[in-house]
């Protein structure tokens, strides 16, 4: 049965792209022992988590929120546009899709393994801050990063003339980014507005959430700015929970959604 949660008048579909493997070796500033128990163990240290993406519609415009792997990672991802012509969505149907930020579980998945478009259909909504970091010219780029720039241009290349640079705060088809970076510079959580209600959908802003939700000040290696990335997280976090906001998490385990409560002097996610 396909995960579903009501906002208002918005209906908003989950579909996975797979699962993603990764390990314990990417936490920081957490003892180990700890960290395993958190996540309810693992292989070596190695264990999966979802990738989850999501589906409204609104206005006559079908809208997606981020795009996946592709095939591009692990053979247990890029299963998006099959799951979602599965769901009774062609991606030549998607109007819209909302970039959290350019990491390849998240944005290689816009082309296929050519580098054609998988949704030839949609504009490109992103945070003008990610674009131009994963876009632009840039000097001094860090070499462990210059991989997935040159991937970002690949995955962007078709989108390039329907893609929208939006800056924080700015609203499109109700859908607003809220700036909350670190894990990259333009990382965004989108707050997608109905009537009264509103869900975010977070991308990366949790991407352990075994362990990042109760302990918000523990950074990844992915981080770009480990102390910005926690800040923002915080700083969600606790308005997600003020305002009993339901949230969509990229990387949360099924059904993928669900409100996050405050415990003590930190937080708890209920699905």
């Amino acid at each position: 049965m396909q995960p579903t949660f009501q906002i208002g008048d918005l209906q908003v579909l989950g579909f996975i792209d797979g699962m993603l493997k990764t390990s314990l070796d990417f936490v920081l500033g957490m003892d180990r022992a700890q960290a395993e128990t958190l996540v309810g163990g693992t292989e070596d240290g190695k264990f999966f988590i979802p990738v989850n993406n999501f589906v409204f519609r609104r206005d006559g415009k079908t809208i997606l929120i981020d795009a996946g792997a592709g095939n591009t990672m692990q053979p247990t991802l890029g299963k998006l546009p099959e799951n979602l012509r599965a769901g009774g969505i062609d991606p030549t149907e998607v109007t819209t899709i909302l970039i959290t930020h350019i990491h390849p579980d998240h944005a290689n998945g816009l082309v296929d393994d050519a580098g054609a478009p998988h949704y030839p259909n949609a504009e490109i909504l992103v945070h003008e801050k990610e674009a131009d970091f994963w876009l632009g010219e840039r000097e001094n780029i860090p070499d462990r990063i210059k991989p997935m720039r040159a991937r970002a241009k690949i995955d962007l290349g078709p989108y390039l003339t329907r893609m929208r640079r939006m800056r924080d705060g700015e609203e499109a088809y109700g859908c607003t980014p809220i700036l909350a970076a670190g894990h990259t510079p333009g990382h965004t959580v989108w707050r997608v507005n109905a009537g009264r209600e509103a869900f975010l959908s977070w991308g990366d802003l949790v991407h352990l959430s075994a362990v990042q939700i109760a302990y918000p000040d523990t950074p990844l290696t992915y981080d770009l700015d480990g102390n910005e990335a926690c800040a923002a997280r915080k700083r969600i976090l606790d308005m997600a929970a003020a305002d009993k906001l339901m949230v969509a998490g990229a990387h949360v385990n099924a059904p993928g959604f669900g409100h996050v409560v405050r415990k003590g002097r930190s937080f708890d996610f209920e699905s």
